[in-house]
């Protein structure tokens, strides 16, 4: 395959393989969605299209970076195939951003290049030869195939590449072009889900201060770098009172995250006399996967309150 001259830049991470996996992701992306080597699942489409052709590409290319993939195990990379079926050589143009769409997570009718292309290149696909794209990052995705020698005579959008990223699935988009027809065929298999499994959690307390009229107790939730983090505050009989963190626990019939920080001793022997506010940092580190839901609670006394609860991100 010969590769044509690079169309645009990207904002997303795109390498050949050898340079930017690890042992983990190449597992996963050798092992492709309906094939013997799935661990156990059900076909999710139909099987169509899932002969190899007669010569594939070395070149494979990844778009996105797996060390900013969450939880590869459960959520391996999305397989974007482009296979030339015909006898003839091909011209081929690619173009992938990121869907911004809302509700069902499917692309527009177009798909507009520039600034925002997470790949943009093209390619000279030579007969019986197919060409990998890994998507690694669980997100939604548009993609556009155009093919022609001059760039407009014949053109496809796909549906686009629907990812949440806690869908446990292995995916793959199959791309053919087969005299002047362009196909689109997508399947899936699901793959074990593990639970959320608690691995640290630690917490990191403010300097408390008296609380004012519109101090309020509260909390917010962020999911990252395989953590959940949240930052809050909570009311307390005095600024001086400390705060503790309880063993998260977690509830699989709810796929729920519970983190519950409570208000602990008076750590001053004098203090002010007012009511506190008292600000603080928990972090909890999973492995497996995110739960489905975070709820943070707060506790004075023999009082638990849930303050706010988080569901996990979607896919972009």
């Amino acid at each position: 395959m010969r590769r044509r001259n690079l169309l645009a830049g990207t904002t997303g991470a795109v390498c050949i393989l050898a340079g930017c996996t690890g042992s983990t992701f190449d597992r996963l992306r050798t092992t492709r969605p309906g094939t013997d080597d799935d661990d156990a699942g059900t076909d999710a489409s139909d099987e169509t299209d899932r002969d190899a052709a007669e010569s594939k590409s070395d070149d494979a290319i990844t778009v996105g970076d797996p060390d900013d993939a969450p939880f590869l195990g459960a959520h391996p990379p999305h397989e974007l195939t482009l296979r030339n079926e015909g006898e003839s050589d091909r011209t081929v143009s690619v173009t992938i951003t990121t869907d911004q769409g809302s509700g069902d997570n499917r692309a527009d009718s177009t798909v507009d290049s520039g600034d925002d292309a997470l790949l943009e290149r093209g390619f000279d696909l030579s007969a019986r030869e197919e060409l990998v794209i890994t998507l690694v990052e669980p997100r939604s995705y548009a993609i556009t195939v155009t093919t022609g020698d001059d760039g407009t005579s014949e053109s496809t959008v796909t549906d686009g590449v629907s990812r949440r990223p806690f869908d446990c699935l292995r995916s793959r988009t199959t791309i053919t072009l087969r005299g002047t027809d362009v196909e689109t065929a997508s399947s899936s298999t699901t793959i074990p889900c593990p639970d959320p499994d608690v691995v640290d959690a630690s917490l990191a307390v403010g300097e408390g201060q008296c609380a004012g009229r519109t101090d309020r107790e509260r909390a917010t939730v962020e999911f990252t770098d395989e953590s959940v983090v949240i930052a809050g505050a909570l009311g307390t009989p005095t600024p001086c009172h400390d705060l503790s963190l309880a063993e998260p626990t977690y509830d699989a019939d709810r796929d729920l995250l519970a983190v519950t920080v409570a208000v602990g001793t008076q750590a001053a022997a004098n203090c002010i006399d007012c009511l506190g506010i008292v600000g603080y940092d928990a972090r909890t580190d999973l492995e497996g996967r995110y739960p489905d839901t975070v709820a943070v609670r707060h506790r004075r006394r023999d009082e638990t309150r849930r303050i706010t609860t988080a569901e996990s991100p979607a896919g972009e």
